[in-house]
C-alpha cells in the first residue's frame, strides 16, 4: 500500500487530527474508534478550541460513546456533525445543567451564522438535565439527531437570538422513566424560528414558545403517563403570532393547546385526549384572556368513550376565528365563530352584538341586520334597498 493511500485510510478511520476545508476553516476528523477515554470532555474541548482559534470549523465524531463529566461548550464558530451511532453521554454525577451548550467564542469567519449541530445522539443518561441549550446567537441549524433521557428539557433556545431551526429532531424520555418537575421537551424563547418533523415524548409540557413569530409544522407530542407522568399541555403557546400547522397534541390531561398570547394560528392540527385522564375533563383548546384573536381552522379533536374530552374550546374566545372543527367523543365547547363586530356563530345559535343607537342611514350594506337595545326598547334593524327598516321585538 502506498503512503498516500495509507494516509487516506487512516483519515477515513478517524486517525487524522485536523484537515483543512474550504473558506480557510479547519475540520476535526472523526474521533478514532480505538481510543478509549473514561471522560472525553477535555479531549473534545481541546479539539473545538483549536478549530475556534483557526476561525471556525466542524468537529466530526464517528460511531461510539463519548462520555463527559461536565457541560460541553460548542463555540459559535464551531459546528458539530456526528454519525448516526455517535453518542455524547452525560456521566453519572454530571456537573452542569446541560449536556451540550452552544454559544461563546467568535462567529465563523466564513459566515455570520452559528453553523449547525447535526446527527448522532445527545444522551442525558436519565438525569434532570437539558440535552441541548443554545445561548445568544443567530441562525443555528439543529437537525437529524436525537436527544435522549434529558429529563428536564430536551432542547432549550434561550433569549438573545433568532432564526434557530430544528428539523427531524427527537426529544425522547425512556417510557419507564419519570420526567423532572416542570420539564419541557422543546422550549423556545426567541423569534423567527422554524420547527419541522419533531417528536417529543415524555415531558410535563411538550412544546412551549415564549416568543412570537415562530413556525411549528408536523410536531408530534405525547407521553406514557403511567410511568413518565401526566402531560399537562402538549403545546403551550405563550408567544404572539405563532403558527402551528399539522401538529399533533397526543394525550394531554389539561389542554392540547394552551393559548396564553394573542393571534395564534392553529391549522389542521389534532388533539387526542389522554387515555389515562378522568372522563369528561380537559379541553382541546384552552384560551386565556391574553390569548385572544387567534385563528383555529380545520382542526380535529377526539377521545375514547371512557375518557371523553369535556370541551373542544374553553376560556376566553373573544375575537377567535373558529371554523371547520371535527370531533369524536367530545362533550361540549363546540364553536363556529367568525370574528366580526356584529356577528358570532356559537354552537347552534346566532349572536348579534348589541348597539344602543339606531344605525345611521348611510351605514351598512343591503341585507345587514343589527340589534339595537337601549334598556327601554329593543328592535332588529334590516338594511333594504330603500334604507333601514325596524322590526320591533316583544
Amino acid at each position: 500500500m502506498t503512503t498516500s493511500r495509507r494516509n487516506l485510510l487512516r483519515q477515513s478511520l478517524g486517525f487524522g487530527m485536523l484537515a483543512a476545508v474550504g473558506g480557510g476553516q479547519a475540520q476535526a476528523a472523526a474521533a478514532p474508534v480505538e481510543v478509549k477515554l473514561d471522560d472525553w470532555h477535555a479531549e473534545l474541548t481541546k479539539r473545538m478550541a483549536a478549530l475556534d482559534a483557526r476561525g471556525g470549523g466542524t468537529l466530526e465524531l464517528g460511531d461510539g460513546v463519548y462520555a463527559i463529566s461536565q457541560t460541553l461548550r460548542l463555540p459559535c464558530s464551531v459546528s458539530l456533525v456526528m454519525t448516526p451511532n455517535a453518542v455524547i453521554r452525560a456521566k453519572k454525577n454530571f456537573q452542569g445543567d446541560a449536556v451540550l451548550l452552544k454559544g461563546g467564542g467568535k462567529y465563523s469567519t466564513a459566515s455570520e451564522t452559528a453553523g449547525w449541530i447535526r446527527g448522532g445522539v445527545i444522551d442525558g443518561n436519565r438525569q434532570p438535565l437539558t440535552g441541548i441549550k443554545v445561548e445568544s446567537l443567530h441562525r443555528l441549524e439543529i437537525a437529524d439527531l436525537s436527544v435522549l433521557n434529558a429529563l428536564y428539557k430536551g432542547v432549550h433556545l434561550l433569549k438573545g437570538g433568532n432564526e434557530s431551526n430544528l428539523t427531524r429532531v427527537r426529544c425522547d424520555v425512556d417510557m419507564k422513566t419519570r420526567y423532572a418537575p416542570g420539564s419541557i421537551g422543546v422550549h423556545v424563547e426567541r423569534t423567527d424560528c422554524k420547527f419541522s418533523n419533531i417528536h417529543v415524548i415524555g415531558y410535563e409540557t411538550g412544546v412551549r414558545s415564549d416568543a412570537g413569530s415562530n413556525w411549528f409544522n408536523q410536531v408530534h407530542v405525547w407521553n406514557w403517563e403511567p410511568t413518565q407522568g401526566p402531560m399537562k399541555y402538549c403545546f403551550h403557546c405563550n408567544g404572539g403570532s405563532n403558527c402551528f400547522s399539522q401538529c399533533y397534541g397526543d394525550s394531554p390531561t389539561v389542554a392540547g393547546f394552551y393559548i396564553t398570547s394573542a393571534q395564534a394560528a392553529v391549522m389542521q392540527c389534532r388533539v387526542y385526549y389522554s387515555r389515562w385522564a378522568p372522563d369528561n375533563t380537559g379541553a382541546g383548546f384552552l384560551i386565556t384572556a391574553k390569548g385572544r384573536n387567534g385563528a383555529y381552522i380545520g382542526n380535529a379533536l377526539f377521545a375514547d368513550k371512557e375518557h371523553r374530552l369535556a370541551k373542544a374550546f374553553d376560556g376566553d374566545l373573544e375575537g377567535a376565528c373558529i371554523l371547520g372543527t371535527s370531533t369524536r367523543n367530545v362533550v361540549g365547547g363546540f364553536e363556529n365563530r367568525i370574528p366580526q363586530p356584529s356577528l358570532n356563530l356559537a354552537g347552534d345559535g346566532l349572536r348579534l352584538a348589541r348597539q344602543t343607537l339606531p344605525p345611521e342611514a348611510a351605514s351598512g350594506e343591503i341585507g345587514e341586520i343589527r340589534w339595537v337595545e337601549n334598556g327601554a326598547t329593543a328592535a332588529l334593524w334590516l338594511k333594504t334597498s330603500t334604507g333601514w327598516k325596524k322590526a320591533q321585538l316583544t
